[in-house]
């Protein structure tokens, strides 16, 4: 970085915590600072759950004062703050523009109010819309269950918000959403790209309820005055520019912005997104459709599941004791071990997304030769520890596969996020897509896109192609063909045993 560079500011709201990042205008993330989220169990089944709204303000200033104590003796400008955040959250504010509910992606109350959309809507009329199932995990059917549940909360209801919109809101005193941000709503016509009129007419919606759509990377306002002089910030105006949801700014931090383009987002949960270049409706109702932050361009979904809480759950329950770095493990296990970790199967979660099966329990389920079978050679922890990877490749593998069926095109990959900062997890991830993989030397990508937008949206780069040429460097993972023809038929061993765990 070159010496008193400006730089952005950056806010991300991530399923797990509120972060905070500058980034310079090469793109560096230069000082960076993350708190956890608290989410507050409402029910005793755990369906209802909501956010503590002024635990997350008060980190996110916190945050926003950490980072920027930084700088605060260099002569360096913030040039613009932009957000983003996790998708499917969602907030109420009363007419005061107070929280009367928020919600994250997790809350799934709406499971009791389904039925209503149910009377009005068949499912693939819905989804021909809105591209998004089921109904019970939106803002949508949210609404529609305090209508039904708390009349007096929902009678004070004056606006509805993503959680990215929340933000600026609370940054600008303005209300507006973007694309990315709607799309996942179940509220937004993905053609039209407006909020469904028949939606809200069916339902009896306040047209009001619902703030005007600008695209990613626009200016909407500037940072209040009073929060200028809360932050200790030594300029009189910076410019807020609207990004939206996290995912989609992870996928443009990522370069992934091309049609053909297949981006994977390797978090606490791993999302695939092909870009195309009109909205693709799946006919069976199962992958999702969404805005992209690139003007023009949408996103059709796949989604793997809990693939980085598999991972962290596999670490915390097995290795934490050991005194060695957990991930350094992981790493030193894959070295150690073989493709297929002596007929070891981990079913944990990651899948081929199947949206219509998302209520029933499964369990999770280790399949390995018994120590009984004397004459084999056993598993040990590194291969257990293969199998958890194995199974998190596999689930991708899975939704890869699907993704491709959409395309003609030869898709270029890539990947980013925390596990995709392990070389051992992407060469294995390689060898199992049989494709080569762009990693950008960023892992942390939303911080990258979310300042892309800052850039973009302030004519320092005419258009994100020159910027991700410019200024985004990556390695490549290749992968081995040998590797990747034994991992055809592991797979199959792995599917055909899954699909008999699956009945049972």
């Amino acid at each position: 970085m070159e010496k008193n560079e400006d730089m952005v500011l950056v806010i991300d709201i991530s399923s797990n915590s509120v972060k905070v990042g500058l980034v310079s205008e090469s793109l560096n993330l230069v000082h960076f600072n993350s708190q956890n989220i608290n989410v507050i169990n409402e029910d005793i089944d755990g369906f209802a759950k909501s956010f503590d709204m002024e635990d997350i303000w008060n980190k996110l200033i916190n945050g926003v004062n950490q980072v920027h104590t930084k700088i605060k003796n260099q002569n360096t400008k913030i040039i613009g703050i932009s957000t983003c955040a996790q998708r499917i959250a969602s907030i109420f504010l009363d007419r005061k523009g107070n929280v009367v509910y928020g919600g994250p992606n997790i809350d799934i109350r709406g499971i009791d109010s389904a039925y209503l959309i149910d009377d009005e809507f068949s499912e693939k009329d819905l989804f021909e819309i809105t591209a998004h199932s089921p109904s019970l995990l939106f803002c949508l059917a949210r609404l529609l269950w305090f209508r039904e549940e708390e009349e007096e909360t929902y009678a004070k209801i004056s606006k509805v918000l993503m959680l990215d919109d929340w933000l600026v809101y609370k940054l600008t005193g303005i209300y507006v959403s973007d694309f990315s941000s709607a799309a996942e709503s179940q509220l937004l016509d993905i053609k039209r790209r407006e909020w469904s009129s028949e939606i809200i007419q069916t339902f009896d919606f306040d047209p009001d309820f619902f703030p005007d759509i600008v695209e990613s990377g626009t200016i909407v306002s500037e940072l209040k005055p009073e929060l200028i002089k809360k932050f200790n910030f030594n300029q009189s105006y910076i410019p807020i520019v609207k990004t939206g949801g996290d995912t989609q700014a992870t996928l443009l931090g990522m370069g992934a912005i091309e049609r053909g383009d297949i981006g994977i987002s390797l978090g606490t949960t791993a999302p695939l997104h092909l870009v195309v270049d009109k909205p693709i409706i799946d006919p069976s109702s199962n992958y999702w459709t969404s805005c992209h932050s690139i003007k023009g361009k949408w996103l059709l979904e796949g989604h793997a599941g809990n693939t980085g809480a598999s991972y962290n759950w596999f670490k915390q329950c097995f290795l934490s004791n050991s005194g060695d770095n957990p991930d350094f493990l992981m790493d030193t296990y894959l070295k150690m071990s073989q493709p297929g970790a002596l007929t070891t199967y981990a079913y944990l979660g990651p899948e081929n997304m199947n949206i219509k099966n998302q209520t029933s329990i499964k369990r999770g389920v280790f399949a390995f030769q018994p120590p009984m079978m004397i004459s084999e050679e056993l598993p040990t922890i590194k291969d257990f520890a293969r199998s958890v990877l194995e199974n998190i490749a596999f689930g991708i593998y899975e939704n890869y596969s699907a993704l491709n069926s959409y395309t003609d095109l030869d898709t270029r990959t890539f990947c980013a996020g925390g596990m995709a900062k392990s070389e051992e997890f992407s060469k294995l991830l390689a060898n199992v897509l049989d494709s080569e993989i762009s990693i950008p030397f960023v892992k942390d990508s939303a911080f990258i896109g979310v300042a892309m937008n800052i850039l973009k949206a302030l004519d320092l780069y005419s258009d994100y192609n020159a910027m991700i040429k410019d200024l985004i460097t990556y390695e490549k993972i290749k992968s081995n063909s040998s590797i990747s023809e034994k991992y055809k038929s592991i797979y199959l061993e792995w599917k055909n045993l899954k699909n008999k765990i699956d009945k049972l």
